[in-house]
């Protein structure tokens, strides 16, 4: 347990130095190296991120085993809760604090918070594709500790293509993997409470 806080205390504390001191450099070094085919490329790779499409293959995965296939029910129950519930944690979070997108400071050099707005170009922090991708990464992981490596590695390119795609700081990616992942350890304790799940963390 010490561990897994020492872990979650890092990447707070990564996400913290990174908005001071790195967010901006990071931000304009991709801003202007990744151009042309490849980021198209990448753009493609990053939509796995988006919400819809994950919760789309576990609704219909829901469907067909529902009270047939009992593990892969509540797997897909335990996966489509974790997105919800990360999603609603950063929405929140990105309206309150409305911090601007990278394009913003490349265009206007307006860097930092606005605070209580909507709307794309204030609502960088923290990175929805990032919280998605840890949530859905970290659930399969918990569930199928075999494949962790694979998952997390998933997880990652899909949460650094939001970089590499200059719609994010560093730091929007950090907090949201973070809350991503965090949503799912906690969710699979509560399936694990109600003995859906064997072991608990």
């Amino acid at each position: 347990m010490i561990f897994k806080q020492s872990i979650i205390v890092t990447i707070f504390l990564l996400g913290l130095l990174s908005y001071f001191y790195l967010d901006k450099s990071i931000a304009y070094f991709f801003y202007e190296n990744i151009t042309g085919d490849l980021k198209e490329y990448i753009k493609l790779f990053s939509k796995s991120g988006e919400a819809i499409y994950p919760i789309i293959i576990l609704v219909f995965i829901f469907l067909i085993s529902y009270k047939r296939y009992r593990f892969y029910e509540k797997l897909s129950l335990f996966l489509l809760s974790s997105i919800a519930l990360s999603g609603i944690i950063t929405d929140i979070i990105k309206f309150v604090v409305a911090r601007y997108r990278p394009p913003m400071l490349f265009d206007k050099n307006l860097y930092g918070f606005k605070g209580f707005d909507i709307g794309f170009l204030v609502n960088s922090f923290p990175s929805g594709h990032s919280a998605t991708a840890f949530s859905v990464g970290v659930g399969l992981m918990l569930i199928f500790p075999k494949y962790k490596y694979l998952f997390l590695l998933f997880a990652f390119l899909v949460a650094f293509s939001r970089i590499l795609l200059s719609v994010h700081f560093l730091s929007d990616v950090l907090i949201g993997s973070l809350i991503g992942g965090l949503t799912s350890i906690y969710l699979y304790n509560k399936f694990i409470e109600k003995g859906y799940f064997e072991r608990k963390l």
